[in-house]
């Protein structure tokens, strides 16, 4: 026993599978401003490529998404009023380990693709990323393009935990088990449609315009409600009851709100995980709430994930998650792939700028910055 090996610990350090410069290139947010025209941005070229510490590892940068959560905070106060400390932007991406800092979990990653989230050094948006192995970094399935899991996480894992989510809340017979979902052409909207069809569940989409629709019949589905024409209430109301639906996950808020407490049947629930309206949560009626027993909730992909604390639970969700994701970007258009529009570190801001211009920038194609391409 003495001579066995752990497998948590291993303080070897792997050697680098590639020469690591001494600094990088980085898209940091200088200054946030409610109006996106107005935030403060740069590209720096002097960025000193970090460390690696034990449990950690080095990734070069393949591609990262510019995700509308990302750029969302860009427009947001600090919290408490706090001033804003300029940081470099972005979430998740994909890309290549090439170095470890030692430790069993760290070591076996070096060479792999890989897609991760939460950088210790900042955000996506920059060449090279720390990211502890354990938790932020998820190894890509054969047959996987690196590039094309840039977006492997916060879309596809928010739609497993809204089908979770459901199973749990839903009420009634098993079969007739469904949820409405708002904003339903964004991308995160596409990937739930083709999942919800996958495991036979029905899925009612709100969407504000008809080329919106138009993109959603393309892809299968089958209920559509246009919030923009006249009576989409009636017609929400009437469907809900119809396929004995109870559970809506809603990205808008603000009036959407309380319209969508209001439509769902006693008993149901209404959760919050957007605010694309720019408002906060308004009209919530008390006798909703009381008298009715319609719940309102938040979802935030993370507590979902962490609900059973770091334990042995949220490792098997997460690894079911991933297989699930993973089985989805091995296949052409398969249920987890996102549409891209591809830019470089340098001219994606500029991109983003006249993309929002655009009446369907959230329903067409998402902005990748490819790494992989710098000169």
């Amino acid at each position: 026993m003495g001579n066995t090996p752990s497998l948590i610990a291993d303080p070897r350090v792997i050697p680098a599978t590639q020469e690591i410069p001494e600094t990088q290139k980085a898209f940091y947010v200088l200054e946030k401003n409610t109006d996106l025209q107005e935030v403060k941005v740069e590209v720096k070229t002097d960025v000193a490529v970090p460390k690696p510490k034990s449990g950690e590892v080095l990734i070069r940068v393949v591609a990262a998404p510019v995700n509308p959560s990302d750029f969302g905070v860009w427009t947001r106060p600090s919290a408490s009023g706090n001033d804003y400390v300029p940081m470099v932007a972005g979430t998740e991406g994909s890309g290549i380990v090439i170095a470890s800092g030692g430790g069993f979990v760290a070591n076996r990653m070096v060479g792999k693709n890989v897609g991760f989230v939460k950088p210790k050094n900042g955000g996506s948006y920059q060449q090279y990323v720390i990211v502890d192995a354990m938790t932020g970094v998820f190894p890509l399935s054969e047959g996987v393009k690196c590039e094309d899991a840039a977006s492997h996480f916060v879309n596809p894992y928010t739609v497993c935990g809204f089908i979770d989510t459901l199973r749990k809340r839903h009420t009634g017979p098993l079969e007739n088990i469904g949820l409405v979902h708002t904003a339903a052409a964004s991308q995160l909207g596409q990937m739930l449609v083709k999942l919800a069809k996958e495991e036979n569940i029905t899925l009612i989409n709100v969407v504000r315009r008809e080329d919106q629709a138009t993109v959603l019949k393309d892809i299968g589905a089958a209920y559509i409600v246009n919030s923009s024409e006249d009576g989409w209430e009636t017609s929400l109301r009437t469907m809900m009851k119809d396929l004995k639906i109870n559970v809506i996950f809603d990205a808008i808020s603000g009036d959407m709100s309380g319209t969508l407490l209001n439509l769902l049947p006693n008993g149901g629930t209404l959760f919050a995980y957007g605010k694309l309206s720019g408002s906060t949560c308004n009209g919530i009626q008390f006798t909703d709430l009381s008298y009715k027993n319609k719940k309102f909730e938040g979802f935030l992909l993370t507590n979902w994930l962490l609900e059973h604390g770091q334990g042995l639970l949220t490792m098997q969700r997460i690894n079911a998650a991933t297989k699930k994701v993973h089985r989805g970007l091995s296949k052409p258009d398969g249920w987890s792939s996102s549409k891209y529009q591809d830019c470089n570190i340098d001219n994606m801001f500029e991109m983003l700028l006249e993309n929002m211009k655009s009446t369907s920038s959230v329903t067409g194609r998402k902005l990748r910055i490819r790494f992989d391409q710098e000169n």
